[in-house]
């Protein structure tokens, strides 16, 4: 179980650093666009939580907590039996099963993921988001660059504050 927990840490992160790497290319004029005091250095792991559509969206990363719109970041329970209209997204989605069991039909090819998995959705590819009447599945998905989905922004649930530093930095000798 340990070892399946530290391969399941190490996917995410390397997601998040594929993710930033790939931001990171974006032209140099966003990162004068984005507020200093809008970025947080760790975050209680959820800036909202809502409850929509029968998903429970905990948002992890946004403009909020990380200053600048070069992704978004959830962790959704989807129900067991969802099955998502048709629809295109205009940024790269990113999808890593957490647990359950995750299908996603895309451009007409559907594929059945499962904890550990990632699937990856394109800007203008058609996707269908699928849970087997098995069970709930839950799923971290990245969306690079941030705008996704957009009736998230429009729906409040909870807003929980980023965390405040704990005290100074340590120095190495």
């Amino acid at each position: 179980m340990r070892a399946s927990t530290r391969r399941t840490s190490a996917t995410v992160g390397v997601l998040l650093a594929i993710v930033l790497v790939f931001a990171a290319g974006w032209p140099s004029s966003m990162a004068a666009e984005r507020p200093g005091e809008g970025y947080s250095y760790a975050t209680a792991g959820v800036t909202d939580h809502i409850h929509a559509g029968a998903i429970d969206w905990k948002i992890l990363l946004n403009q909020s907590n990380l200053g600048g719109a070069e992704l978004e970041m959830a962790e959704a329970t989807f129900p067991s039996g969802m099955l998502s209209p048709n629809h295109t997204h205009a940024t790269v989605e990113i999808l890593y099963v957490l647990s359950g069991t995750y299908e996603h039909e895309v451009n007409g090819k559907r594929y059945r993921l499962s904890p550990g998995m990632v699937g990856v959705v394109r800007p203008g590819d058609h996707v269908r988001h699928i849970v087997p009447t098995s069970g709930p599945t839950k799923v971290l998905i990245i969306w690079a660059p941030a705008s996704e989905p957009a009736f998230l922004k429009n729906v409040r649930g909870v807003a929980i504050p980023p965390l405040e530093p704990v005290g100074q930095p340590v120095s190495t000798p």
